[in-house]
């Protein structure tokens, strides 16, 4: 006995095809995994977006540990808090 079968719609291509799963989205593994890095890029982009505590600028981090939107509020808070450190 043969299982039953589905015709589903490919989300990125639009072609018809046939699976055994009723929620099969994509017709082939290479469409299935660039809709998956698609999403992780884009959730990871939206991760990134922070508010410099300096000037309260919003921005896009460069880099996953980034804190200040430039080098200039980096340098300004580095120079305020060693300044802090030498007086007392």
């Amino acid at each position: 006995m043969n299982p039953p079968t589905f015709q589903n719609t490919c989300t990125i291509c639009g072609k018809t095809f046939a699976t055994f799963k009723p929620h099969g989205r994509y017709c082939s593994a290479g469409y299935k995994r660039a809709a998956l890095l698609s999403k992780r890029h884009e959730a990871g982009r939206w991760r990134r977006h922070r508010r410099c505590p300096r000037c309260g600028n919003v921005f896009v981090a460069a880099r996953a540990d980034g804190v200040y939107c430039s080098n200039a509020c980096r340098q300004a808070v580095h120079r305020v808090r060693h300044r802090a450190e030498r007086l007392s």
